[in-house]
């Protein structure tokens, strides 16, 4: 990340603060009041053992700067009182908020309620409310169980328990809050709920920042110079430029400032002082306005016949959207699918919040050596997904008992093309011959040749398993 400016600036300040003893609460880092600052604490001996894999810094990273909200730091902590108190007491000086993750369980190495507490010089009580919850909700028992632990909280505690997203209604767990600390589970399932209710609340009215991104394929080191010359010139802007694994591009290039004016102005530079042909048009977001997206492509690609011919099949299928489900393996066939099916939910004007189905045998999901891309798919497409566990060659009378228990399920969307070498893919057909089965396998994509595949992903970019490239 390039940004000499604000450097300059934190080191200025560090050296005032040396100089006269300046009380740290004074000067919290915050650029001003639109961008308030923010440090995350992730509490736990599991996440350094790396026995579980924290996915909360994340999430509330991308939502906090979604809302105009700057991280400036995270720090990992064992579970240890002294440890956790003391990067509570730091964080809550150098910050306007701060944001802890885990230890707030039942269990003796659970002490971040204990650790604020002692941070602010404060004495702990079991708040009645938590008292009530925990007995009603999580079926405690008789107090005082373990469980209750989770509700002797430091009298200066606020409760906050925000709304659902999904049903409006007051959220069952809230979140603590003490002074400019926020206390939240580690758990990814409540941690994700109420943090969304918190920013949605909070920071609705922060100012979000200006930022636009470049993709390059090429090396950092072809334009590492005229990137460094345009911070210069550009001191209230910050670049950031990161190489990935990505078959579209090989380098991201971010940049971001307080106004749109700069932000472009700089993206304009950078771009006209770079190679014009390394320069590439990527789209994060082919789910979004997909529709027009599909007719500039259909204005303008020679396989035009192909895709219309197989669109049209995508629109009879989701004229009943609760019959079709989609056989997603990973492949680039299964990909494509989803998102034909997404553009003719669009176009047939379906609710937005339509879930397209699909089936994954786990035998699939574990070639793909990882659930992120699983989980990018959902995120991204609305999709739900039915794992089904067997082995490959087991498919057909898996999928057949599942239909029996869904009988919904008329209509399957297999990836298969006329040079597939899948063989499940044709013992998945042989339920067209079953007369036991009400599930018809189709094959839209079976005459689709290599190129067209390729030409279609390309145009919309789509997300791709990288275990297969």
């Amino acid at each position: 990340m390039i940004n000499l400016h604000r450097y300059k600036v934190v080191k200025i300040l560090l050296k005032c603060c040396r100089r006269t003893n300046i009380n740290w609460t004074v000067i919290r880092l915050r650029t001003d009041e639109r961008h308030p600052t923010a440090g995350i604490i992730v509490i736990g001996d599991e996440i350094l053992k790396a026995q579980v894999k924290d996915t909360n810094c994340f999430y509330a990273c991308k939502l906090l700067y979604k809302h105009g909200v700057k991280v400036q730091k995270i720090a990992v902590v064992r579970d240890n009182l002294e440890d956790i108190s003391k990067e509570i007491k730091y964080f809550s000086k150098m910050f306007n908020h701060v944001f802890t993750s885990g230890g707030i369980g039942p269990t003796h190495d659970d002490v971040t309620y204990e650790a604020v507490a002692l941070a602010f010089n404060d004495s702990l009580h079991y708040h009645p409310t938590l008292v009530n919850i925990i007995e009603n909700y999580f079926n405690a028992g008789t107090f005082p169980s373990p469980a209750y632990k989770m509700a002797h909280i430091p009298t200066k505690s606020v409760l906050r328990f925000g709304t659902s997203e999904i049903t409006g209604k007051k959220l069952t767990y809230p979140f603590i809050m003490v002074e400019n600390v926020y206390i939240f589970p580690g758990s990814p399932t409540f941690f994700e709920t109420s943090f969304q209710t918190l920013c949605k609340e909070c920071f609705a009215n922060c100012k979000s920042f200006a930022a636009t991104e470049v993709y390059i394929n090429a090396k950092e080191e072809s334009f590492a110079d005229v990137l460094y010359a345009i911070a210069r010139e550009y001191p209230n802007v910050t670049f950031g430029s990161y190489p990935e694994y990505n078959r579209y591009y090989k380098v991201r290039v971010t940049i971001e400032s307080e106004n749109e004016t700069d932000t472009e102005a700089a993206k304009t530079m950078f771009c006209n002082r770079i190679p014009r042909d390394v320069l590439v048009h990527y789209d994060r977001t082919p789910h979004i306005d997909c529709s027009s997206k599909y007719d500039a492509l259909i204005q303008r690609s020679q396989r035009r016949s192909v895709y219309e011919r197989s669109f049209k099949k995508f629109v009879n299928y989701y004229e009943k959207p609760e019959h079709v489900w989609i056989y997603l393996d990973g492949s680039e066939e299964s990909v494509l699918m989803v998102h034909l099916a997404r553009i003719a939910s669009d176009k047939l004007r379906h609710c937005s919040k339509l879930k397209l189905r699909t089936i994954c045998l786990e035998s699939d999901i574990q070639k793909m050596g990882t659930d992120e891309f699983i989980h990018e798919l959902k995120n991204r497409y609305n999709i739900e997904m039915s794992k089904l566990e067997c082995k490959e060659r087991d498919a057909v009378c898996t999928i057949s008992n599942f239909a029996a228990l869904r009988p919904e399920l008329r209509v399957l969307l297999v990836g298969k093309r006329l040079n597939s070498k899948k063989e499940t893919y044709d013992d998945i057909a042989r339920l067209n011959g079953d007369y036991s089965s009400f599930v018809q396998v189709h094959f839209p994509l079976i005459d689709w040749t290599d190129d067209d595949v390729r030409d279609f992903f390309s145009w919309f970019c789509l997300p791709y398993n990288r275990t297969e490239t």
